[in-house]
């Protein structure tokens, strides 16, 4: 779905790298990484560090994403507001998704990483009372729910630091994702079970695109902060016909570590998503289009504005030092929507990490 591309910095791993020579911190770090790995950026982002030559890191994260009641533009838009131009409104939705990354450093300044998921859709829809009926829709209720699922697109990417200095990182990434996602999901629609469920659940876009990014990280002993910016550009329509939008994003953030095993960490981000170009001929079918808001792509596309508060944690002993624990949990403060939408509720978000 085109929110879940927008959010894709979610799939943030932040880990710092630990080198020998502990008596002396500045000497040690000559990568550029810091040696305390539980002053880590939070969870949400992904380009923040790079690894040792020779190291690999393996992170599992898990994402739940919920979506409540509608928006058109910056306003709330309530049923009655959203049954004057279609049969149907969106109620709820909910986003799981499994998240697995892989990182490996061919020297100290480039790594290399890897990334794909698996994703879980569930859509409650409410109906007017003028809604004729079609096959997917039971008679004498008002409710239709639906679910898909099935793997996500895949990012290979590049990143390089191009600061020598120990407190300091300026981390240049280039990424391309490949379309290993489904965008052929079904469930249930007003047009009967086992049909295409429309953009918004379907866990692939189809496109192969083009993802550069830049990041800026200053770490000090307790405290630490930076920025980010990045692009996930589409190259192309895919095999049904339809292009999702680009998605462009910037942020900040601060952290600061309240004890020696735990970062406390703020941040906020803005994310701008482009419209659905063309359409999927199984979905743009007049009734569908015209009935429920999800099948019309001109219902796609916005902008948000989005605040988190994270939690890191990593003990600096012997059994536990290479494993980090990082959760975030997300709400917006501003959304400006294309034509009819569910409005964002709130993200949470939690990973597991293991250096090797």
């Amino acid at each position: 779905m085109l929110l879940v591309c927008s959010m894709v910095c979610a799939y943030g791993y932040a880990q710092e790298t630990a080198v020998p020579a502990p008596d002396n911190k500045a000497e040690a770090c000559t990568t550029g990484c810091c040696c305390d790995q539980s002053n880590q950026a939070p969870l949400g982002i992904m380009t923040d560090h790079i690894h040792k030559k020779g190291e690999w890191m393996l992170s599992y994260t898990y994402m739940d994403m919920m979506m409540q009641g509608n928006r058109t533009g910056t306003a709330n838009a309530d049923d009655n507001t959203v049954y004057k131009s279609y049969g149907m409104a969106p109620e709820t939705m909910t986003m799981q998704m499994h998240m697995a990354m892989l990182m490996y450093g061919v020297t100290d300044r480039l790594t290399l990483m890897a990334m794909g998921g698996y994703s879980v859709y569930n859509m409650n829809m409410n109906m007017s009372n003028n809604m004729p009926y079609m096959p997917g829709m039971s008679m004498g209720q008002m409710t239709m729910q639906s679910m898909s699922s099935g793997f996500t697109d895949t990012r290979v990417s590049a990143l390089y630091n191009f600061s020598n200095k120990a407190t300091q990182r300026i981390i240049g990434s280039l990424g391309i994702n490949m379309p290993t996602g489904t965008i052929m999901a079904t469930g249930t629609t007003m047009l009967g079970d086992n049909q295409r469920v429309p953009y918004d659940m379907q866990p692939g876009t189809g496109s192969f695109g083009i993802v550069p990014g830049i990041t800026y990280v200053r770490t000090y002993t307790a405290f630490s902060f930076g920025a980010d910016a990045g692009a996930d550009v589409k190259l192309n329509k895919n095999s049904i016909g339809y292009k999702d939008g680009n998605v462009y994003h910037a942020g900040a953030w601060a952290g600061y570590k309240f004890l020696p095993f735990v970062t406390g960490s703020l941040r906020a981000e803005y994310v701008n998503t482009g419209k659905i170009t063309g359409s999927d001929p199984q979905i743009a079918i007049p009734i569908f289009e015209a009935n429920d808001p999800t099948a019309n792509t001109a219902n796609y596309g916005g902008q948000w504005v989005n605040v988190y508060a994270g939690l890191n944690f990593h003990i600096n002993k012997p059994m536990w030092s290479k494993f980090s624990l990082l959760m975030e949990y997300g709400l917006p403060v501003y959304q400006n929507l294309n034509g009819v939408q569910s409005a964002l509720h709130g993200t949470a978000l939690a990973g597991l990490q293991y250096s090797f």
